[in-house]
């Protein structure tokens, strides 16, 4: 009898644990897996200096493309070959014609490349001409050009409200451009270089703010990102949407 209690006993003292177990919260941080915040990117890849004109894109892709690079760097080759020969010397002449650049060389020759046949034997291919240009940057190669542009001269417009042709060093703080436009410390300290030099009047026409945006605009600050910045920082439209909408 004394064996049979001793046992229930025991059971019930079992049973009462497992319930216990189970009422206890569990600890869900034990088993969630940490939660990884994904920054957004705002920047495009590094550019080369060197830009191949192809058959894959218009005239104005590598237009584009020669300007941000040029806001980098002060050197930039620019290649040609065969048929693309007649596009590449357009692109020189667009950049020549802009003040973005300066020719300081040019260099032509023949291009021959192996190439193996359908029996595994080494052929040459067909000659094929080059044309090399060496350039410099321009008056105008560092500035923000076409649409960046055309939006900054809309954002003074904007902030212009008595049309007297300048803003005021408070007009241009209140904008905010470093922070809406996040720039890194070098620009920021760069901006505040190119405003000291306008100390005395403490105001900037429209050329000296285009440069001042400039300054603060990265040159490979993603497309999106500016126009999202453009039409919810400062109600500017943009292309394909409305004011204060997404692009």
């Amino acid at each position: 009898m004394a064996e049979e209690t001793k046992k229930e006993v025991v059971e019930n003292a079992e049973a009462e644990d497992a319930v216990k177990k189970e009422e206890e919260p569990v600890d869900k941080d034990v088993n969630e897996e940490p939660k990884v915040e994904v920054k957004e990117e705002i920047y495009d890849s590094e550019l080369p200096n060197r830009i191949i004109v192809g058959r894959n894109h218009p005239l104005s892709f590598y237009v584009d493309r020669a300007r941000r690079v040029f806001r980098i760097e002060e050197q930039v080759y620019i290649q040609g070959r065969g048929d693309n020969i007649a596009t590449t010397c357009k692109l020189i002449e667009a950049l020549k014609r802009q003040k973005i650049a300066e020719i300081t060389k040019i260099s032509t020759g023949m291009n021959v490349e192996p190439y193996f046949n359908s029996y595994g034997d080494a052929k040459w291919g067909q000659p094929t001409a080059i044309i090399l240009f060496t350039l410099k940057r321009g008056e105008f190669g560092k500035f923000i050009a076409d649409y960046q542009q055309r939006k900054i001269i809309e954002i003074f417009e904007n902030t212009d409200k008595d049309s007297s042709g300048v803003l005021s060093f408070d007009q241009v703080d209140g904008l905010k451009f470093d922070a809406r436009f996040k720039s890194n410390q070098e620009q920021i300290k760069e901006s505040k270089e190119f405003l000291s030099g306008f100390a005395d009047k403490k105001e900037l026409d429209l050329p000296g703010f285009i440069k001042f945006a400039s300054i603060l605009i990265h040159p490979l600050l993603k497309a999106k990102i500016f126009k999202d910045i453009l039409s919810n920082d400062f109600g500017i439209e943009v292309s394909g949407g409305n004011r204060n909408n997404d692009d």
